[in-house]
């Protein structure tokens, strides 16, 4: 994961997290946990993904504060399916509240969709 793709997703999640009020603990520098390594792409922490239907599909999962950040490549798993696993991470349909940034990697669509929780 590019430097430049890493802050601009550091930067939604604070955005998002700071807009909804539920930042809360973690250590100040900006870092959430991050799983095991994936190629490099910033890592997964299976333990934000609760939808078996998402697992091995995302590039990264991530948490600051109380905003998850899934990256994903849209030919590997489709926005609507992600969407729902992230509703399905809240408790139910409707209950993730959604930032979608779209961008590309090697050509390749890669989108961030970073949530919180209603």
């Amino acid at each position: 994961m590019s430097i430049v793709k890493s802050l601009l997703i550091l930067a939604t999640a604070g955005t998002l997290a700071a807009c909804d009020g539920t930042l809360t603990g973690g250590t100040g520098d900006g870092m959430g946990p991050v799983g095991g390594p994936r190629g490099g792409t910033g890592g997964v922490d299976e333990s934000l993904i609760r939808d078996a239907g998402l697992m091995g599909k995302l590039e990264g999962a991530s948490m600051v504060g109380g905003t998850v950040s899934y990256a994903y490549f849209t030919d590997v798993v489709s926005d609507g399916r992600v969407l729902s696993g992230a509703d399905v991470y809240c408790g139910g349909p409707g209950r993730a509240v959604i930032n979608l940034q779209r961008g590309d990697r090697g050509g390749r669509a890669f989108n961030t969709m970073a949530f919180t929780c209603r």
